[in-house]
């Protein structure tokens, strides 16, 4: 299916909502959307009970390299952030679409899959993509790259959201 207006929108809306990302490392957003309502929203975030810029990041402090020890971090991607949102407010996300500004982490994807979404668009790759396995094509999950609305592919490199 190619990228419609109303894709373009919801990227559009998430585009403005990644800023307000507390990560210190990378700021993220995600969007579930079922029947062309965004059903829940959210950033990448810590915990209210683990503050980073408390903390520090931790994945910072190691010098972990982007895409790997993701499990280590005390905070959560968008996607999971989303998804958990779904689940606390008994919203169901089978059949929905997820918007993300980074395509979604292997754990992220194995979540998604598990949770009935059919379709993913993302913005940006992610470098923990595993090559000989992939999760959402397995589970015949429709992913496609949509445009980054406010930096475009011919923006400066340093306009674009940092790695992860």
């Amino acid at each position: 299916m190619p990228i419609t207006d109303e894709d373009k929108r919801i990227l559009e809306e998430i585009d403005n909502l990644e800023p307000r990302a507390n990560c210190l490392r990378a700021k993220i957003a995600a969007a579930i959307v079922k029947d062309g309502k965004i059903l829940v929203s959210h950033c990448n975030d810590w915990h209210p009970e683990t503050p980073c810029t408390d903390i520090g990041c931790i994945r910072n402090i190691q010098k972990v390299k982007s895409g790997s020890k993701r499990e280590i971090c005390y905070g959560i991607c968008a996607e999971q952030w989303c998804l958990a949102l779904a689940a606390k407010k008994g919203i169901s996300v089978d059949g929905a679409t997820i918007y993300c500004t980074k395509h979604p982490c292997r754990v992220c994807a194995s979540m998604i899959a598990e949770a009935g979404i059919k379709r993913v668009v993302y913005q940006e790759g992610y470098p923990d993509a595993l090559p000989n396995w992939d999760i959402l094509e397995s589970k015949g999950i429709t992913v496609e790259q949509g445009p980054n609305i406010h930096y475009p592919d011919d923006a400066p490199e340093e306009l674009k959201s940092p790695t992860i």
